[in-house]
């Protein structure tokens, strides 16, 4: 008895010690630096290098990444406000676009696994009713790319036999058949979590597959926070684009997107805006064209009023003498225009502020 006595004592005193140094155990991280997934063919993948204030770069892996927005997504990792991060991103179809194209996939089977975004990212103290700004300061594109090409006049003619074409990039360059072009690097997939939960083949107001060229290098996105941490995810980055995106892709490429991300409280929207040196931008997405047209001149002409400090009158001679209504893209689900004015010309009129 005296022994056994000892024996559970002993297994007393040893689980004790083990309770008693009991650490909580860190939420899950996300990489640091080159995970071993990073994007072949560019060596910058594999720079860590630290920020301007002198706190390192945060990397999200494209492990992380999601099919669709929405409130209740699980975020992959927690940053404070003005963090600086790099999202490491899919191209458009997750590296299986040969597949897809040889196996003639349909495109019913393709869209639920289209557009991943990497994400969702939880910022801390952005709240429902800010704005989260999300600052571009760089698209580093992998060494090639993809688009699928109509072999006949897509305007005229309804047989859609393609052609699958790979382009690789060189700096600042494609190589398309035989000669060099220039290379208009954007992102085309920006968001916060929304009610509305919608595939990142999608758009709703918290921004989604927006397919906006100005959202590039530079480019300052504003877009509504929803729910606690704004959720935000990245994706579907394209080498080149021309407005509308009418052959239903651009050039789809892997890339790395470097971003500051801010919580604006000053700032109140309804739909995503985009700040850039030059000019801003309005956007608005619906099934009905004609109808996120209408949406988006209001948009316009209350942040115009409410944010600047315009009379009604002076906003509607701005937008109707240097604003520049534009498709972004007419093939998802939800049509997106831009109503966007340049600012020197809004520097013409009175106003009370230009919060850039």
């Amino acid at each position: 008895m005296k022994n056994l006595f000892v024996v559970l004592m002993f297994f007393f005193l040893i689980n004790w010690q083990t309770f008693s140094h009991t650490v909580e155990v860190p939420k899950p991280a996300i990489s640091i630096g080159n995970d071993g997934n990073a994007i072949p063919g560019n060596s910058v993948f594999a720079n860590n290098a630290n920020s301007g204030t002198g706190s390192g770069l945060v990397r999200i892996s494209k492990k992380n990444h999601v099919h669709k927005l929405n409130v209740t997504n699980k975020p992959c990792t927690s940053v404070p406000d003005g963090t600086r991060l790099v999202f490491e991103c899919w191209d458009a179809l997750e590296g299986r676009s040969k597949e897809y194209f040889e196996n003639k996939t349909p495109h019913s089977k393709i869209f639920p696994n289209a557009n991943p975004a990497t994400g969702p990212i939880f910022i801390e103290g952005a709240m429902p009713g800010d704005v989260l700004e999300i600052e571009i300061h760089d698209i580093r594109l992998s060494s090639s790319g993809f688009i699928n090409l109509h072999k006949f006049n897509f305007f005229d003619s309804d047989k859609q036999e393609t052609v699958h074409v790979e382009n690789s990039i060189v700096g600042d360059q494609m190589f398309y058949n035989g000669r060099n072009m220039p290379v208009e690097s954007m992102v085309g997939v920006i968001g916060t979590g929304g009610f509305e939960e919608i595939y990142t083949q999608e758009v709703g107001d918290n921004g989604g597959n927006m397919d906006t060229r100005i959202i590039k290098k530079g480019s300052k996105v504003l877009l509504p926070v929803s729910v606690e941490g704004a959720l935000l995810a990245i994706g579907d980055v394209h080498a080149v684009m021309g407005d509308g995106e009418v052959n239903g892709m651009g050039l789809e490429i892997g890339a790395e997107v470097e971003v500051t991300v801010r919580v604006r409280k000053d700032l109140k929207i309804q739909r995503p805006m985009i700040i850039n040196a030059d000019r801003i931008a309005c956007i608005d997405s619906d099934p009905d064209i004609l109808t996120a047209k209408n949406q988006v001149l209001k948009d316009m002409g209350k942040y115009l009023v409410d944010v600047c400090g315009f009379s009604s009158t002076d906003a509607c001679a701005l937008m109707s003498f240097y604003g520049n209504l534009r498709f972004c893209q007419i093939v998802n689900p939800q049509k997106t225009v831009r109503m966007e004015i340049e600012k020197q010309y809004m520097e013409l009129f009175e106003y009370k502020t230009l919060p850039f």
